[in-house]
């Protein structure tokens, strides 16, 4: 339980003035220490109207309610270890849909392993669903789901950090980092980091997103980094300032796998400003063992499969190792049903099924070839970053002039 700020003032004072009449001499360093970092309001960040959360059971309580509003404002009064705290999601979730805005305030959630042993279990995320959302301003570290090969046979999971599908108009995602991150699912509607699905009609803007040792694997049709899946419909998805890296696959005979989206429907769709590095392969540990799949039929740096006829990738770059037991590879586009418009995009050092020569015979899109088997040298890269550094302050290069989100 939390004191007020304005009652613990009016009792260290009450006590100081004790001390000072008993002849003990009073530390005013402690009106220093308060007056500095003073109240939950400015230790908190940038935003303080709503809910605080402060521990994993009021954060579970809180992604897991049925009910919720637009009006709704939660945000992380601090960071919240959950090391020894049991996320159980049951099927019953799976109709629960965020409406409301959470703020992290630069606050990190760490050590979540979502585990269930309720085979109706659809969705395992840590918000089933979002409905007009807002997460904004939080890190999320080292999360994993706690699930055995049995499970894994005999149920029906699409997964992703923080949504399994998202619906409704004005759903944002912004300003958040994510690490060490490792899904698997066995859903025709797949896994990635950000958002599973996003049903027809949909509007979902992401921004100032940094994924790194993302781990995505399905053994069903689609894996992506950010999203899975878009379904055709009026929607619009705009993605701006994303860099992702990882291992990401998807195993089945007819599956889609990309470094941003799985499979892309016909929907209004834009990706500005991205830096994607992944390879389209990857282990996951599960309770009994590990599984391993090596993405099967169209692989893409951006997209798996795009069938989008308002699609623009811009000021992009891929480099990875992409791999197909067919030839459907491209280093941007595994599978261009409908045309795709590149401007400024870019790969360089991509192995295609081991070999550096990129595919002729494919259904694939390619963007534009720097260096073969080699990554471009500084000058290239101190051009290609003007429009990432001229556009906002959330970029830099390191040594080599490669670009990256700061943390």
């Amino acid at each position: 339980m939390r004191l007020s700020t304005t009652f613990f003032k009016l009792f260290i004072g009450i006590l100081g003035v004790f001390l000072l009449l008993s002849g003990v001499e009073f530390a005013f360093g402690v009106f220093d220490i308060l007056e500095d970092s003073s109240s939950e309001t400015l230790q908190t960040g940038t935003w303080t109207a709503g809910t605080p959360i402060y521990t994993a059971q009021e954060f579970y309580d809180f992604a897991t309610s049925s009910t919720s509003e637009s009006t709704d404002h939660y945000y992380l009064a601090n960071d919240i270890d959950f090391t020894g705290f049991t996320w159980n999601y049951v099927s019953a979730f799976d109709t629960n849909q965020f409406q409301g805005n959470l703020s992290g305030n630069d606050y990190t959630l760490s050590n979540i392993v979502m585990t269930s042993t309720d085979t109706n279990s659809l969705m395992l995320s840590i918000f089933s669903r979002m409905d007009g959302a807002t997460i904004r301003d939080v890190r999320v570290e080292n999360y994993s789901m706690s699930i055995s090969s049995t499970f894994l046979a005999s149920s029906n999971i699409q997964s992703a950090v923080f949504a399994s599908q998202v619906t409704g108009t004005n759903n944002i995602f912004e300003n958040i980092r994510l690490s060490n991150i490792n899904l698997i699912s066995n859903s025709l509607n797949g896994t990635a980091a950000l958002v599973a699905q996003v049903e027809a009609n949909a509007d979902l803007s992401i921004k100032n997103i940094k994924v790194s040792s993302l781990t995505a694997i399905s053994s069903s049709k689609r894996a992506g980094g950010l999203i899975s899946r878009v379904l055709r419909g009026t929607g619009t998805i705009i993605i701006e300032d994303v860099e992702v890296q990882g291992f990401i696959a998807a195993g089945n005979a007819t599956s889609n796998t990309g470094g941003i989206i799985g499979t892309l429907q016909d929907v209004v769709c834009t990706i500005d400003r991205a830096v994607v590095e992944y390879t389209a392969e990857g282990t996951i540990t599960l309770t009994d063992g590990s599984i391993t799949y090596k993405s099967n039929k169209y692989v893409g740096g951006f997209v798996g499969n795009a069938k989008s006829t308002n699609f623009t990738i811009s000021n992009s770059f891929y480099t990875g190792k992409l791999y197909t037991v067919y030839a459907n590879l491209g280093s941007a586009i595994g599978r261009e049903q409908k045309p795709v418009t590149l401007v400024d995009t870019y790969y360089s050092n991509v192995l295609f099924n081991n070999t550096y020569i990129a595919p002729t015979v494919t259904t694939g899109l390619h963007s534009i070839l720097v260096n073969e088997s080699s990554m471009p040298d500084i000058a290239w890269w101190n051009g290609f970053a003007v429009n990432f550094l001229t556009a906002n302050a959330l970029w830099s290069q390191d040594g080599t002039g490669r670009l990256y989100l700061e943390e």
